[in-house]
């Protein structure tokens, strides 16, 4: 910038000023556009569901839990499956979901402790082949 010594200068360097920007406002927003863009893409159901299951399979210990809870909840919905049958006793009903609620919780709370237990018993088996 050089010193504005006239008013035909101060005239030039607004509308210079003026033309800076409109060309940083037209930069900036393309900018905010493209990042409102790829936000809509990140908050999308399926891109949310996919970045969730690729977090699930890269971090063993959720895994782990992942697999412990659903193998919970089908044996609650089986149990379940099992006291209501085709019945539309509502006692047998509210009794069914309680039932798998509990056994729910019992085998996902539990199945760490089977899983240890079946592991060592299977341990226990190949050193007994092995020694005969």
């Amino acid at each position: 910038m050089h010193k504005i010594s006239s008013s035909e200068d101060l005239k030039n360097q607004i509308k210079e000023l003026e033309m800076r920007s409109k060309r940083q406002e037209a930069v900036l927003k393309e900018g905010l556009k493209s990042t409102g863009e790829s936000i809509k893409q990140t908050l999308k159901p399926a891109n949310l569901l996919k970045s969730g299951l690729e977090t699930v399979r890269h971090t063993p210990s959720m895994k782990t839990t992942a697999i412990n809870t659903f193998i919970g909840l089908a044996a609650g919905y089986i149990t379940r499956r099992f006291i209501i049958g085709k019945s539309a006793n509502i006692f047998k009903k509210t009794l069914g979901f309680a039932v798998q609620a509990g056994i729910t919780k019992m085998v996902h709370n539990k199945l760490p402790e089977w899983q240890h237990r079946a592991s060592a018993f299977v341990a226990k088996k190949n050193n007994l082949k092995s020694l005969k």
